[in-house]
């Protein structure tokens, strides 16, 4: 009984386990459904950004790098016997490199491979090609074409052993063989030549004389001069060849600047043995109380003494001299040389300074020395809130709206409104087919309510802000249409606790990565409403206008941009000219190698640093135009001295404004309207965006424009054409306008604080400052308007003095107003040019109101 009772109950246990189990399984894949539904934008937007960054890193190598890994896998699982070919496996992962290197060598914008290089961000080997290749293409060549070699010599060893063994054979046998032919060519020259002495009288100055075994016919000679005497050919007379008076006496003629060396071989000494010397110097032939008889140097004395005898006595072989101070000293070697030639720089010397002006043995500050503050994202309880609110405010006073996307920032909240629609109803008559109304039992006639819809208009939300920003408990909000690059109504609510944004967080962003690989001056500026990284590259913008009142976080900016170029690019690759009338923003910058001069705190000096600017950047196109190109980047490619980026910054333009408008204004739009193509780039800031500050040359050549919280309405529209800039909250919260942009986007400026400038400024005050390219500001001439050379010397003389001067000579009288009318100039220049005649002695005083004598034409 027991037993098949417990039998049943094993049965019905074993029945209902799987439909237990496909329970649980259905469960779960709904859950998984339901889940991948709810969240469907948040996965594609992760797998969208997986896919960015794996296209970004690795590019088209992907699939090499996949197919090892997956072979790797596979041979770990099934069969792990393949693991003990490690040579195999290396190599593999050599021609994997290889592959990818390879890649990095396209960069296609378009089409199916565009789409894995985001079209045109990044190449198909992806930021790891790039890294395997460098930057320069022959040798991303070499690097690759020695992993490929590698990937075989890994895999044959012995093979690849025979093949250098081989090379290193052939290497040697090479190198022996162009060395013999050398020396036997050398032996076979100097065995041609003959060895005769060229006259001593004729020839003052001599660089090297050497004997090389005496006794034997291996004497060699080298130093003297072609132009050889005939006398020397007969026996007639020898004494004047092998006389040291003689040669004593050329030597005083010649400067005594350079002193002769001689040297001769070992056992010539003295008769005495008080000296035993090889070594005779110019300063030798005085006067000596032991004279010592010299050798005859030279075949030719030889030739004139048939009866010499070569015995083993040196004074036999000797002819009778004058006697002469001959100072013997024994050597290894006898060599008779001159004075030596001055030591050239060693290749390597030359090596360390070719890589020290390109650049390349700069250390950078590391991202450490910047500071990183959390990020302090709002509730989603928040956002919440804030959305009923906005859609209830706007539904009280008829308008329909629906929140069809949040965007949350450091600083404001942007909600993106989908405008609903407007209802009416009305009555409509009931028709039968033949168009008669329809009529009820007793005769009345039937009616139908309609309902029509319109769209809500765009102006009816705007009329709204006031009633937004009251309900929302915000001093002000801002509307944007279209938002998002979406049909959405963007309406920018300030955060209740804003984030602080750091400098640190936006370069590690991998949108400025992306931008710092390609960009000459990267400068990393904030993040904008939606959190997203801002960044822009300086050299394509290519100047930019800051403006703001005081305390809005505009002089914070300016160091921001100050100390992310320091940070990015050394000193060989761009340099500043930094401007602070104020003299605390920017002059704790001092003392950087990036500095083409002090930190210019006095206004009066402006103008002569500006002009100097002027003369650079016409000796750069003077420069451009030997060489054949349009551009710095093409001839920085082109030339291997590089020519730095210039960036001149200047902390208050209305001040400069006050001390020297017209020559301020003329200068930064010369530099404005040529410098790019020189690589010179301004920033310009200024607290008071009036008209006659932001004039409309000025504000015609700066077209990238950063504007910070103002006081009016029409200083937003002075320096953005566009209203907003006065509803900012202040606190580095700013419209950015850049130069490929229809409207301003709002974005909160990165924080730098003092503490992280000071640690960057003295790591490049610490940091040792090989040569740098001179760039000189005020060591030349003042140009004229079409870059030539000024006559005139004098800084401060308007450039119309000498046409001024021109027309009071043809007058008896002058006045403010034919200056005016006849130089087509305004009337504060024409006052200031006759103020410059009365100083020259060539107008007299004012009268009031009346013409001015000519006095240089009453002389």
């Amino acid at each position: 009984m027991p037993r098949p009772k417990s039998g049943k109950s094993s049965e019905s246990t074993g029945h209902s386990s799987p439909t237990f189990l496909a329970f649980i399984a259905i469960a779960a894949v709904g859950g998984v459904a339901t889940a991948g539904f709810l969240f469907r934008q948040t996965i594609i937007d992760s797998v969208n950004n997986t896919r960015d960054l794996v296209f970004t890193t690795a590019g088209l190598g992907v699939i090499p790098i996949s197919l090892w890994f997956g072979a790797l896998v596979l041979a770990l699982v099934f069969r792990r016997s393949a693991l003990s070919q490690f040579n195999m496996w290396l190599a593999a992962a050599a021609l994997v490199f290889a592959t990818v290197g390879g890649l990095a060598f396209f960069r296609p914008f378009d089409g199916t491979l565009g789409w894995f290089t985001g079209y045109g961000y990044s190449t198909l080997g992806g930021s790891v090609g790039d890294a395997i290749i460098g930057s320069p293409n022959w040798v991303g060549a070499l690097r690759v074409s020695a992993l490929l070699v590698l990937a075989g010599a890994i895999a044959l060893p012995v093979l690849a052993l025979d093949v250098g063994r081989i090379i290193g054979q052939g290497f040697i046998l090479g190198y022996l063989s162009a060395l013999m032919g050398v020396r036997s060519l050398f032996s076979r020259r100097q065995a041609s030549e003959p060895a005769e002495l060229p006259p001593i009288a004729e020839s003052p100055v001599r660089t090297s004389f050497s004997i090389d075994g005496y006794g034997s016919d291996a004497n060699s000679y080298s130093g003297w001069e072609d132009d050889r005497d005939d006398s020397l050919d007969s026996n007639e007379d020898p004494a004047p060849v092998t006389s040291f008076s003689s040669l004593h006496q050329d030597s005083e003629e010649s400067s005594h600047s350079s002193r002769t060396v001689f040297t001769v071989p070992d056992g010539w000494s003295s008769s005495n043995g008080d000296r035993d010397s090889s070594r005779i110097g110019h300063d030798d032939f005085q006067s000596d109380p032991d004279p010592v008889p010299a050798p005859a140097f030279a075949s030719a004395s030889l030739e004139a003494n048939p009866e010499a005898d070569f015995g083993s006595n040196a004074g036999d072989i000797l002819p009778d001299l004058p006697e002469q101070s001959v100072h013997v000293v024994p050597q290894a070697t006898p060599t008779l040389t001159a004075q030596s030639t001055p030591e050239e720089p060693s290749t390597a010397r030359k090596f360390l300074s070719r890589l020290t002006g390109a650049g390349l043995m700069w250390q950078r500050p590391g991202i450490e020395m910047l500071r990183q503050a959390p990020e302090m994202p709002i509730s989603s309880e928040e956002l919440k809130d804030t959305a009923e609110t906005i859609t209830q405010t706007l539904g009280e006073y008829g308008v329909e709206v629906e929140v069809g996307h949040v965007r949350p920032g450091p600083t404001v909240t942007m909600y993106g409104l989908v405008p609903g629609w407007i209802r009416r109803t009305r009555m409509v008559k009931q028709l039968n087919k033949d168009g008669t109304p329809l009529r009820d039992e007793s005769g009345r006639q039937i009616n139908k309510r309609e309902e029509q819809k319109t769209r809500v208009k765009v102006d009816s939300i705007l009329a709204r802000e006031k009633d937004l920003a009251l309900a929302l408990r915000t001093p002000s909000i801002r509307i944007e249409t279209p938002a998002m690059g979406k049909s959405l109504v963007g309406i920018e609510v300030p955060n209740p606790n804003p984030s602080l944004v750091t400098l640190r967080n936006v370069m590690e962003s991998r949108e400025f990565q992306k931008l710092r690989k390609d960009a000459h001056l990267p400068v990393a500026l904030g993040r904008g409403s939606g959190g997203e990284a801002v960044s822009f590259d300086l050299a394509r913008m290519p100047h930019l206008l800051v403006a703001g009142a005081t305390g809005s976080g505009k002089s914070v900016c300016l160091n921001a941009i100050v100390s992310c170029i320091i940070t990015e690019k050394t000193p060989v690759e761009a340099r500043l000219l930094l401007v602070d009338p104020k003299r605390v923003e920017l002059t704790p910058y001092n003392g950087i190698p990036h500095l083409m001069a002090p930190v210019v705190v006095e206004t009066d000096t402006v103008v002569g640093y500006l002009k100097g600017l002027i003369r650079e950047m016409f000796d750069r196109y003077r420069q451009m135009e030997e060489v054949g190109v349009r551009n710095i980047e093409a001839y920085n490619k082109r030339m291997p001295d590089n020519m730095p980026y210039l960036c001149v910054v200047i902390d208050e333009l209305a001040d400069l404004m006050m001390t020297a408008s017209f020559d301020i204004e003329q200068s930064l739009c010369r530099l404005a309207q040529l410098g790019r193509a020189t690589g010179i780039h301004l920033i310009i800031a200024t607290q008071r965006p009036s008209v006659d500050v932001l004039t409309g040359l000025i504000k015609a050549n700066f077209p990238s424009r950063i504007s910070f919280g103002v006081t009016s309405q029409v200083d937003s529209r002075t320096i953005l054409d566009t209203a907003g800039a006065d509803k900012l909250l202040g606190r580095g919260d700013m419209l950015y306008l850049p130069l490929d942009a229809s409207k301003p986007a709002r974005v909160q400026s990165v924080f730098i604080g003092d503490d992280e400038i000071g640690d960057i400024v003295d790591f490049w005050k610490q940091t040792p400052w090989p040569p740098l390219r001179d760039v000189d500001l005020l060591g030349g001439e003042e140009l004229d308007e079409d870059g030539n050379v000024q006559a005139d010397d004098t800084p401060d003389r308007d450039d119309m003095f000498n046409k001024a001067l021109e027309l009071a000579q043809s007058h008896r009288k002058l006045s403010t107003s034919l200056l005016q009318r006849r130089l087509r100039i305004g009337y504060p220049r024409a006052a200031r040019l006759m103020d410059q005649l009365e100083e020259e002695g060539i107008v007299g005083p004012s009268d009031g109101s009346k013409s001015r004598d000519v006095i240089i034409n009453q002389t």
